[in-house]
């Protein structure tokens, strides 16, 4: 009797560990196209009878078939992947920025200026000509102008981004916090937590598009780090702000509630952020202080060389362009002066006041200017610091583009890997159905011969 009641715990043990596996195979099959999701694996072992050398089966969990070490991966080339993508994006408006294709950009109208100094010189007591020299040098002001407010309006839509991104990435750390301590508290009562975990990977991993992410494995909970700093420790998650410092540069700070925040800029190296941050404080910063240098030569050689010239009504020493008195700023400030605004008269023509109204000896220097080197220091002229401006922009871009394409190899690889190893292959988990389904069936024999040969038992006892 004892060995028939064995067969039949074996095979009731059987069916059940057989059912188990079965509803794992199909939970992943039904989440074969959900997006984050972790395949499953049955675990099953044998369970001891006793002192008896031999046992029946036990289903003892399920495994998430994944490797930590590889999600790091994951979660760093994501962030490089992102910052490349987003720095990329912002160099392509600056880019075009700068782009003359069309014959309307800053260069023709620095061209337009030294075109029309030109032809003042060849026609200095022509009005008309003199109101085209005052024209071009309001059109230059007012494209030194549109583009110096572009890149600072830029800069400071790039600020409300990276404050924006900061408050999506503290966002996620309190979901990732809360997600932690119900991981912590299910695995504490003995359930399973597989599909929390997902879903804190999937906020990983939506994280690692905004900040560097880096991750700690400790006892089933998980510390995440971003930017030096620790942003989640289990249930405890710290707040990333953003603001300036001295220099008007992002400054990026990691702070718990009612604590001082400590900066962590130094330390950003992924994410949507550090694209931001490295299209904000580093291009368009460094364009727009050449663009200011580059105006301000300009304008400051113009102004030189005018002040030493004289109008038809005689005056001498005047401007044509108001500009700052240092480079910063410069091409935000430039205006047409007020000593000729609206006073074509007053346009220095002629190099000394004997040679008026027809004297035209200053404005040939004026046309001069544009093959002079009075640019950066006197090392270039204004084409060519012009140009230098434009290929350094385009060599930005260029590089953006060559990192993006670079990470973004990087990633996918990586991604197909970890596709590879977790992700659910239609191909195996049909084996595992036919298998699991041999096997129930198999133990469902069992039992059906364990039942034959109890009753068979029966009636012959009972004769």
């Amino acid at each position: 009797m004892g060995s028939i009641s064995q067969l039949l715990n074996t095979a009731r043990d059987a069916l059940t560990a057989q059912s188990y596996g079965l509803g794992v195979t199909g939970q992943n099959l039904a989440n074969v196209n959900t997006p984050g999701y972790v395949r499953r694996e049955a675990m099953l072992e044998t369970r001891a009878l006793g002192t008896q050398t031999t046992g029946t089966v036990q289903a003892v969990g399920l495994r998430r078939v994944t490797d930590q070490f590889l999600e790091r991966r994951q979660y760093e080339s994501t962030g490089l992947s992102s910052a490349a993508q987003e720095h990329d994006q912002r160099l392509a408006s600056l880019e075009a920025l700068f782009n003359d294709a069309s014959g309307s950009g800053l260069g023709s109208a620095v061209g337009a200026l030294f075109n029309s100094f030109s032809a003042l010189a060849a026609n200095p007591s022509d009005t008309t000509v003199r109101q085209s020299v005052l024209d071009s040098a309001g059109a230059l002001s007012q494209r030194v102008n549109d583009t110096a407010d572009t890149i600072a309006q830029g800069r400071a839509d790039l600020l409300h981004d990276a404050q924006a991104t900061t408050a999506q990435i503290n966002e996620s750390a309190r979901a990732i916090a809360r997600l932690n301590a119900q991981i912590s508290s299910a695995e504490a009562q003995g359930n399973d937590a597989a599909d929390l975990k997902d879903q804190r990977n999937r906020l990983l991993l939506d994280l690692a598009t905004k900040v560097d992410v880096r991750t700690i494995n400790s006892s089933g909970s998980i510390v995440v780090q971003a930017s030096g700093a620790t942003l989640v420790d289990g249930a405890d998650a710290r707040m990333l702000s953003v603001d300036l410092d001295g220099d008007g540069k992002l400054r990026i700070l990691a702070s718990r509630d009612g604590e001082q925040g400590t900066e962590v800029t130094q330390f950003l190296t992924g994410g949507r952020l550090a694209g931001i941050r490295e299209a904000r404080d580093v291009d368009l910063f460094e364009v727009g202080q050449k663009l200011d240098a580059f105006v301000f030569d300009v304008a400051t050689a113009v102004n030189q060389q005018h002040r030493q010239g004289f109008g038809l009504d005689g005056g001498t020493g005047r401007d044509v362009f108001a500009v700052s008195t240092l480079p910063e700023g410069a091409a935000r400030a430039l205006k047409v002066s007020a000593d000729v605004f609206a006073k074509p008269e007053a346009l220095a023509a002629s190099s000394s006041a004997s040679t008026l109204p027809g004297g035209s000896g200053n404005a040939a220097l004026l046309s001069g200017l544009a093959e002079m080197p009075i640019v950066f220091g006197g090392t270039r002229s204004a084409g060519q610091a012009y140009g230098d401006i434009v290929g350094d922009v385009a060599s930005r871009k260029a590089n953006a583009k060559t990192m993006l394409e670079s990470r973004e190899a990087i990633a996918a690889q990586i991604d197909a890997m970890h596709e590879a190893m977790s992700g659910v292959s239609l191909d195996e988990e049909f084996v595992n159905l036919t298998k699991f389904q041999r096997a129930y069936e198999a133990s469902a024999r069992v039992l059906t011969t364990a039942d034959e040969l109890l009753q068979e038992l029966i009636n012959r006892v009972g004769r």
